[in-house]
């Protein structure tokens, strides 16, 4: 007995189905076909359109850096000791190549630069504008209070008189 089960992820706006089969008396079955031009990366999961199409353009991007210097796929697929196959699926912005073969790529180009710096904070323009709204407008005075314990002052720090600082 199949069952169909249509489910909507919100979140990408796909529509997938999963086919759940009885095979025999206790195990089941499932298999998941996608209804819409989702993309899946080479070890089943799916791939977001923008990010398929940001890897698409970075193999695109990593294929002329190779060819407008002149390296043979083969030559430059040994450089980075990976094979051929796995060299085209990187160019051909397949999702399941592992980062480490990105990172070899970079490498064999001379650009092992780009990807370090890739998320610097000081280029995260997002985060420097969170940063920068967490800054208080301005510092209040912290008053000791007269329930201090001896030693320290109301923000918990050293008391420090004319003689220097008394303790913690």
């Amino acid at each position: 007995m199949i069952h169909n089960i249509t489910k909507l992820d919100f979140r990408s706006q796909f529509r997938y189905v999963s086919q759940i089969e009885r095979i025999g008396r206790s195990s089941l079955r499932c298999k998941t076909m996608k209804l819409s031009g989702m993309k899946y990366a080479t070890n089943g999961s799916p791939v977001f359109p923008a990010v398929a199409r940001a890897l698409a353009k970075l193999g695109k991007d990593i294929s002329f850096a190779r060819r407008s210097r002149h390296i043979a796929a083969a030559d430059f697929a040994h450089q980075m000791g990976v094979s051929r196959a796995t060299l085209h699926r990187l160019e051909a912005g397949d999702a399941g190549v592992s980062l480490n073969t990105l990172a070899m790529a970079m490498n064999a180009l001379g650009r092992l630069d780009l990807l370090g710096d890739l998320v610097e904070q000081t280029n995260d323009q997002v985060g420097l504008l969170t940063a920068r709204l967490r800054v208080p407008r301005r510092i209040v005075r912290v008053k000791a209070r007269n329930g201090a314990n001896r030693g320290e002052n109301a923000a918990g720090g050293p008391l420090v008189t004319e003689s220097g600082v008394e303790g913690w």
